[in-house]
């Protein structure tokens, strides 16, 4: 597989540059280029272009500080220029078969590169430039031959005590004996240009820093993030301006799935080259993922029209044509790129990563499979599929890829680590139901595997009512009792900041009470999430939106939703920006805030609600049916709604404007500001002296960066106009408590509350306060009203739990307590309580329902066991009692 160099890279390094010849001038130029100053290497190169002996050199010089500045056409123009003055300068015709190759003009790249071979057998740049293009031709054979050359005379030269000491030689061994060992499963070269190759390189030439920029692309190769981005950094270190460092880190975040961050490091990549085409590409990833395949279309172009055998740009729009059901824009595509490579086993790999990434699963395994038809010897098409395989639960075709692809490359971290789960997946036992095979450790996850099965069948039921389908194969749902497996397993990587997922056909799941995670978790609601996405997959063929699968998912969740989320849905509407059916996956995929990523799922769960209210849980079958035919959503819409999209939306909004309009929301939370900054509000207070709530929560942030005599003045100019201001009376009675004067700290805040009875600050501080004084009637009210008047102004329930445990007030307790779990799905202790509140009550189904939950957190936990086993003794349920006791005495 050939490195993802830069497109820049050759005018980012003067290959075949003799330093033996440079003056001091040219010396001093190259480090100003290398280190960003174009303007200042710039006018050193002309200074020496002015004499003859190193007018070339300055020449190269000064096409590739305009390359770094994407003034493409005069980088080429310069040494156009310079070769008709200097027609027999294998550096110069080398630097210009290298820009030739970067625009895809290959035929005057190669009679350029043999010229200057011809002058100087030992031409770096020259044999570079005739390796790649013998390989990107699918010419293998001679390609082998000239990337070995590099190696050989790397040591045979070493050998005869005459090692390479240009930094530049040796980046270009490294890149030939990368793509060697790709080619012939050397995994311990790899090692050796990381190890001793490249650090050679910078001990040669500090500034050097597209020795850096391989390094972190080697290392991304092999999935080794962390010091991918340490490289990339080092890079930037050197040079600010390197845009394929950019670039470099952009794709880090890709694979992290933060596809803000990368489109960010592509705006800044082309922000100092404009119209690179790795940047271009990386844009056009992120726009894709969103579903933006307009924009993604249009920066793919630009980078064929940059270079016409971009294979890898070729194979984007290929997968954007299976993405819009253009198949016959496949096709052209792959007629473009076989007119130019006869064997495009790269082609093929970026359009099966591509529409992998997306779920196309059938073509992407068609299309890996071509690429490993074309190149059995690649690891990276053995890997990806290897990996597809793991995605759709064909474990023993994925152990075999992933075997092949281990042997091609051992330095492939997501292949090692999906080797190494494998391995640890061995000693793990099965439980198969008519609809399920569950895989769980023996050892440690007996007891709950065995009601994860029963679970799984009761809420396939459900699902196949809901849905009007089920899935045709048994699922595999596999349990770890280490988190760091079940990353592995889910993703090939140790850090996936999880505890379930759906990859395809699977779902995995980490043990509720797995090594590496902190606190345990409601499993029972992640079986349900994670049902929901395999049976919407499974009907549409994976081409369900992602809108309609999460609103699926959190509907059957079953929980409250976060209060948080109606502040952000009421801010959203009345700003008169809500998401819509048009750009609601970005605010999944890329959103523009933390909050938009939560309206995301909110609006999604409220958009299956409003189908649901308005056309029938009946019509959700057909729905997902439309979409497994391929329909748009305009398309399913009309088809099962009858209606049009613009009238569906126009519904929705109203539903949306009820909805808005139910929610209990306080003005203090309505029109709460954005967090600022103490620099922020020092100058808003200066620019409106007479803005009240301004200078309160400059108030507010003296006092909490203990600046009290500062939070002192303000507060006392604020009480001085509103003597009960909530925000400062709050501020002042804090510093009163700071001085221990509590009692005019708690007549503060009764006066404050007094005159602004429903505010949600004072209603905290307060109650606090009375709670603190065990004056614990007093505290109630405050927080009983609270609750009612402030929802989301602070967490009520708690506080009111406490209360009402001190009280002994066992009613009003247990009415806390189901409403706070509605809110926390995996408080075990507030379900334990109140499992044996409702036996005390002889509530006994509702004991049932609430210690069946708590068996879903910890299905260890004695309490929850004992509180299902009385509940069900109570209500005679003598065969199912019968079953558990068992079921725990065997398996405690």
């Amino acid at each position: 597989m050939k490195i993802a160099i830069s497109l820049a890279l050759f005018l980012c390094t003067a290959f075949g540059y003799s330093q033996d010849k440079a003056s001091s001038t040219l010396e001093e130029a190259r480090t100003r280029w290398l280190r960003g100053n174009y303007a200042e290497a710039t006018k050193l190169y002309q200074e020496a272009a002015g004499d003859a002996e190193t007018a070339p050199q300055a020449q190269v010089g000064l096409a590739q500080v305009a390359w770094s500045e994407a003034k493409w056409d005069e980088s080429v123009k310069i040494l156009e220029l310079a070769l008709k003055k200097h027609p027999k300068d294998p550096d110069l015709q080398a630097h210009l078969a290298e820009t030739y190759f970067q625009r895809g003009k290959w035929d005057e790249a190669d009679k350029l590169a043999d010229a200057a071979i011809a002058t100087n057998d030992s031409h770096f740049l020259a044999r570079w430039v005739k390796a790649k293009l013998l390989r990107d031709r699918g010419n293998l054979k001679e390609a082998d031959i000239t990337m070995r050359w590099f190696v050989r005379t790397y040591s045979r030269l070493d050998n005869e005590d005459k090692p390479i000491q240009v930094g530049e030689h040796l980046l270009l061994v490294g890149l030939a004996g990368a793509e060697n060992a790709r080619w012939h499963a050397l995994s311990n070269q790899f090692k050796f240009i990381l190890n001793e190759l490249y650090p050679d390189a910078l001990k040669f030439d500090k500034n050097l820093w597209q020795v850096e920029y391989e390094i972190g692309m080697l290392l991304l190769e092999k999935h080794n993030r962390p010091q991918a981005i340490e490289a990339f950094d080092k890079a930037l270190a050197m040079n600010p301006k390197a845009a394929s460092a950019y670039v470099g880190k952009g794709l880090v975040s890709l694979q992290e799935y933060k596809l803000q961050d990368a489109e960010q490091f592509a705006e800044m990549a082309l922000k100092h080259q404009p119209g690179l085409p790795s940047a271009l590409k990386l844009k056009a990833d992120v726009s894709m993922i969103g579903g933006d395949f307009l924009s993604a279309a249009k920066m793919l172009k630009e980078a064929t029209t940059f270079n016409p055998k971009d294979e890898e740009a070729y194979a984007r729009l290929a997968a954007i044509s299976r993405f819009t059901d253009h198949p016959e824009g496949i096709q052209r595509q792959i007629a473009i790129v076989d007119q130019f490579n006869a064997k495009p086993a790269v082609f093929y790999y970026v359009l099966a990563r591509t529409l992998e990434d997306r779920k196309y699963y059938e073509d992407a395994e068609k299309y890996y499979r071509k690429s490993i038809e074309l190149r059995d010897d690649l690891s990276a098409p053995q890997a990806g599929i290897g990996m597809l395989y793991l995605r759709l639960g064909k474990e023993k075709e994925a152990q075999v890829a992933l075997n092949k692809a281990f042997e091609l490359d051992r330095f492939h971290v997501r292949v090692s680590n999906s080797i190494r789960v494998m391995k640890h997946m061995e000693s793990y036992e099965t439980i198969e139901t008519p609809h399920y095979i569950v895989r769980y450790d023996p050892a440690n996850d007996r007891l709950l595997a065995l009601f994860i099965a029963d679970y799984l069948e009761e809420i396939h039921a459900e699902l196949a009512k809901d849905f009007q389908f089920e899935p045709q194969e048994k699922v595999l749902f596999e349990l770890f009792s280490s988190h760091e497996m079940f990353s592995g397993r889910t993703v090939g990587l140790p850090d996936l900041h999880t505890i379930g997922a759906c990859t395809g056909r699977v779902v995995t799941m980490a043990s509720p009470k797995a090594k590496g995670l902190l606190r345990t978790f409601n499993w029972g609601r992640v079986v349900r999430h994670e049902l929901v996405h395999i049976f919407n997959l499974a009907q549409t063929n994976f081409l369900v939106p992602h809108w309609v699968t999460e609103g699926l998912a959190v509907r059957k969740e079953g929980s409250v939703r976060p209060p948080n989320w109606d502040v952000i849905l009421r801010q959203r509407y009345l700003a008169k920006d809500l998401l819509n059916l048009d750009n609601i996956t970005m605010g999944f995929v890329r959103p523009r805030s933390p909050s938009e990523w939560n309206l995301a799922y909110y609006q999604s769960y409220l958009y299956v609600e409003y189908f649901i209210k308005s056309f029938g849980i009946q019509n959700l079958g057909p729905l997902l049916d439309a979409y497994g035919a391929g329909l748009s959503t305009d398309a399913a819409i009309t088809r099962v709604c009858k209606i049009s999209k613009l009238e569906f939306e126009r519904g929705y909004l109203e539903y949306v404007r009820k909805k808005v309009e139910s929610i209990n929301i306080a003005p203090s939370q309505a029109n709460s500001a954005v967090a600022k900054t103490l620099e922020e509000l020092i100058k808003e207070h200066e620019e409106k002296p007479e803005d009240l709530e301004i200078a309160a929560q400059l108030a507010d942030m003296y006092q909490r960066r203990r600046k009290s005599q500062d939070a002192k003045e303000v507060v006392a100019k604020v009480l001085a106009k509103d003597n009960t201001h909530p925000l400062a009376s709050v501020v002042l009675a804090r510093l009163q408590r700071q001085d221990g004067d509590n009692d005019a700290a708690l007549k503060t805040i009764e006066a404050a509350q007094k005159a602004h009875p429903n505010d949600g600050k004072l209603l905290l501080y307060l109650g606090r306060l009375y709670l603190e004084a065990e004056a614990f009637d007093k505290a109630a009210a405050m927080f009983e009203r609270g609750l009612e008047t402030a929802p989301v102004d602070a967490e009520w329930l708690p506080l009111l739990i406490e209360v009402y445990q001190k009280t002994k007030q066992q009613e009003k307790l247990a009415d806390a307590l189901a409403r706070h779990i509605q809110q926390d799905a995996d408080d075990l202790d507030s379900r334990l309580i109140l499992t044996q509140l409702y036996l005390n009550q002889a509530k006994f189904p509702e004991a049932e329902e609430v210690a069946w939950d708590a068996i879903r957190i910890d299905v260890t936990n004695i309490k929850a066991q004992a509180g299902l086993l009385a509940a069900l003794s109570t209500q005679k349920k003598d065969a199912e009692l019968a079953k558990m006791k068992e079921r725990f005495e065997k398996n405690n």
